[in-house]
C-alpha cells in the first residue's frame, strides 16, 4: 500500500472517530478555595467539537454565592470568566449551560457542565472570636417555679439584646463629625500625598504609612456615608461598603485592607512596586467614586 493511500486511510478514521465522539463540557477553576472578595478565574471549555461548530452558551443572569467580574469571550469554544463573592462557605457552581450542533446529525444539542465547588473563607487577620452554645439543661416538670424562672430569665435577657442592639445600631449609625475644613478628597489627597513624600523601606515604615492609609479611606467613607468604620476589622468594612461600590472598586479597596493588615499584624514587608500600586489603586478608586458622588448630590 502506498503512502499517500496510508495517510488517506488514517485521515478518514480520525475524522470517522472525531465525528461519533460525544461533546464533553468541562469545567475548571484556578483556585479551590478563596478569601471574601477575592477575585478568582473559571474556565468553561467544550471537548471533541468541531473549531467551527456554531455554538450558543447559556449563563444565568446571576449565580447563587458569587458575582461576575468579567469575561473572557475570545475563543468561541472556551469561556474564562473571573467572579468573586462575599459569602463565606462551601459553595457550587453549576446551571451553567451551551446549545452545540450533534456530531451525528447537526441537531442542537443542550449541554450542562457540572457543579464545581469552591469555599470561600473569612480573612483570618481580623477579630473572628466565637462564643460556646450551652447545652440544654432539662428542668423537672414537678417544680414549676424553676420553669418560671428560665422563662423570666430569658424574657429578660430577649429585652436587654434588643436594648444593646438598638444602641450598637444608633452607635454605628451616628453621624460623624466633620471637624476639617477641607472636603472628603481633599483630606484624602493630602494624606495620599504625605505617605508618597514618606520613607517605605523598613517595615516599621510600612506598618505606619499602611496604618495611616486604612485609616484615611475609612475617614473618606466616614465623612461621605455619615457613619462609622473606624473600629470595624477589614471583613466587616468590606460588608457595609458593599452597597455603596462597584464590585472592581470594592475588591480595590478590599486588597489594599489585606496587604496593609499582612505588614501590620504579619510582619510583611511590601516589595515597592506593591506599596506603590496600592496607594495608586486606592487613590484612583477614591477619585472616581467622589466622582460619582458629586454628580448624584
Amino acid at each position: 500500500m502506498s503512502r499517500r493511500a496510508v495517510v488517506i486511510l488514517v485521515g478518514c478514521m480520525l475524522v470517522g472517530l472525531f465525528s461519533f465522539a460525544q461533546i464533553t463540557p468541562v469545567i475548571t477553576s484556578d483556585k479551590e478555595k478563596v478569601l471574601i472578595g477575592e477575585p478568582f478565574k473559571i474556565t468553561l471549555e467544550l471537548k471533541a467539537i468541531d473549531r467551527n461548530a456554531g455554538v450558543q452558551w447559556k449563563f444565568p443572569d446571576s449565580i447563587p454565592h458569587f458575582e461576575y467580574v468579567s469575561f473572557d469571550t475570545s475563543d468561541i469554544l472556551k469561556r474564562e470568566i473571573t467572579i468573586t463573592s462575599f459569602d463565606s462557605g462551601l459553595w457550587s457552581i453549576d446551571h451553567i449551560e451551551v446549545i452545540v450542533p450533534s456530531n451525528v446529525n447537526d441537531k442542537p444539542l443542550l449541554l450542562k457542565f457540572p457543579s464545581k465547588e469552591i469555599l470561600i473563607e473569612y480573612d483570618t487577620t481580623g477579630s473572628q472570636v466565637l462564643n460556646d452554645v450551652k447545652p440544654i439543661i432539662e428542668v423537672d416538670g414537678g417544680e414549676k417555679w424553676i420553669g418560671y424562672t428560665v422563662a423570666a430569665a430569658a424574657v429578660l435577657s430577649l429585652l436587654l439584646l434588643i436594648f444593646l442592639f438598638r444602641r450598637w445600631k444608633k452607635t454605628k449609625m451616628a453621624i460623624v463629625d466633620e471637624d476639617s475644613k477641607y472636603s472628603p478628597l481633599e483630606e484624602f489627597q493630602r494624606t495620599v500625598e504625605k505617605l508618597k513624600q514618606q520613607s517605605w523601606v523598613e517595615q516599621l515604615d510600612q506598618k505606619q504609612n499602611f496604618s495611616e492609609l486604612s485609616q484615611a479611606v475609612k475617614r473618606y467613607f466616614e465623612r461621605c456615608l455619615r457613619q462609622s468604620f473606624t473600629k470595624l476589622t477589614t471583613d466587616e468594612l468590606m460588608m457595609d461598603l458593599k452597597p455603596h461600590l462597584l464590585n472592581e472598586r470594592l475588591i480595590t479597596i478590599a486588597q489594599t485592607f489585606r496587604l496593609a493588615d499582612a505588614v501590620k499584624f504579619a510582619k510583611f514587608t511590601a516589595p515597592k512596586e506593591e506599596w506603590m500600586n496600592a496607594l495608586q489603586e486606592t487613590e484612583t478608586v477614591i477619585k472616581k467614586q467622589d466622582t460619582e458622588r458629586k454628580s448624584n448630590d
